[in-house]
Parts: structure tokens; sequence; C-alpha cells
């Protein structure tokens, strides 16, 4: 993948970036389209070696129990500086029965770094998931100037007949799930469009999912079917050791 245009080895990224990473056997499986973005972030290629650096020693030293949910999380910084975490825990998008999902209006969208990279600071997300929450939802599905926008914690899908929908980046970030599964069903041919999305259009489609590269794919409960079906099964070949 491109590392993007205008870069140098040093170039750094305006603000601190994050990758919320899926570690399967030792491994990223996305790792290639994480650190795509980092690139596209504003990330040159020293930081970016800094970047697989950290992530490879991270993920060769977790000794905690076999999971198949064990987040690494990168972070870097304009200063050049490269971190990596590894925790064993769930995903926002595991809720048993699937998440549901409710409408949380904003006034205007986030401010995005180079190529809708996902800032370090997630605060304007954790307010709209705050705000799904006092509704008694687990996921916002944000709206803006009467067009869906993003997903709290996920990015946001939808099925009409067989053709799935997402919104663009910007305003969304640039979900590294989503990058994935854009490719994967290019390669089957599947229809898949990015494009706005009304909360109308999506409240009434056949079909509605979550995607994150921590999470996997999820249905937005009672919202499943064939398409997510087949969605799901991607990212169970994905992350099996």
């Amino acid at each position: 993948m491109s590392d993007g245009p205008f870069l140098t080895a040093e170039t750094r990224p305006p603000i601190p970036l994050r990758e919320t990473c899926r570690l399967v056997a030792g491994r990223v499986p996305l790792w290639d389209y994480h650190r795509a973005r980092l690139a596209r972030g504003g990330c040159g290629s020293d930081l970016l070696a800094e970047a697989d650096r950290v992530v490879a020693e991270a993920a060769a030293s977790w000794t905690g129990g076999a999971s198949s949910r064990l987040r690494l999380t990168v972070i870097v910084t304009p200063d050049g500086i490269a971190e990596a975490t590894v925790q064993q825990r769930l995903s926002s998008l595991d809720v048993p029965g699937g998440p549901v999902a409710s409408f949380v209006q904003v006034d205007s969208p986030p401010w995005l770094p180079p190529g809708a990279a996902k800032p370090a600071d997630r605060s304007w997300w954790d307010e709209a998931q705050r705000r799904a929450g006092w509704a008694g939802a687990h996921q916002a599905i944000i709206v803006c100037d009467g067009t869906v926008i993003d997903g709290g914690t996920a990015s946001v899908w939808s099925v009409t007949g067989d053709v799935l929908t997402t919104p663009p980046a910007p305003d969304a970030i640039a979900g590294v799930a989503r990058a994935f599964l854009l490719d994967a069903l290019a390669a089957e041919g599947t229809p898949a469009l990015v494009e706005t999305l009304s909360p109308q259009a999506f409240a009434k489609a056949d079909e509605a999912f979550l995607t994150n590269a921590f999470g996997g794919a999820v249905a937005v409960r009672g919202r499943g079917g064939p398409v997510f079906d087949r969605v799901a099964e991607i990212f169970a070949e994905l992350w099996r050791p």
C-alpha cells in the first residue's frame, strides 16, 4: 500500500494518532491497513518503521492467556514517538444479541487529520457514545445536517437489496476494517457504495451492521441478514490463527 503523497522520512502527524488493532496468534492481520492509515495521517517512513518495531515487540512480549480478544493499541505523536500496548478485553461491539444503536445529532462534524486518520483524542466520539447510552443504546449513529457521518466506535454500513452503503471519509474516520472490507468485497464482485446515507435510509435498510478493526463486524440488533452473514464469514477467516 502507498505511504501517501508528499511525505519525507521525517514527516510527522499534526496531532497524536491512534490505531486500535486485533492481535491474533502473535500477529496483527490488518497491520498493513493500519500502517497505510498512519501514512495518510502524516507519518513518514522513520515513524512508520518505529511503529512497526513497537508493534512487533508488543506482540512478541504478550504473556497473558490465549484470547480472541487481544487489543493492541498504537499511539504515534508529532514528537516522533510510537508506543504500543496489549490488553485482553472485549470489543465495544461485543454485546449479547448485538448492539442497540441510536441516532445522535451533532452540530458539526469532527476535525480529522489528513487522510481521515484516527485521532488519539476520542472525546468527540466518546460524547456521542455517552449520549447514545443516555438513550439506552450501545452504539451512536452520528448524524449531522441530515446525514449519517460515522459511528461512535465503528464504521456504519447499511444493506438495501444486495447493495452495501457506507458513509464517505471524511466526515467518517477512514476505518481500517472498512477499508479491508471494501477491498474484500471488490475482490468478490460484491457491490458496495461509498456515499452519503440519510438516517431514514439507514432506518429502512434491509440490514445494518458496524465494523471496526478490533471487533470485526457485528449486526445492529435485529438487523442481520444474508449479506451481513457473508461479511461475518470474511472477518472470521481473517481472525483465524
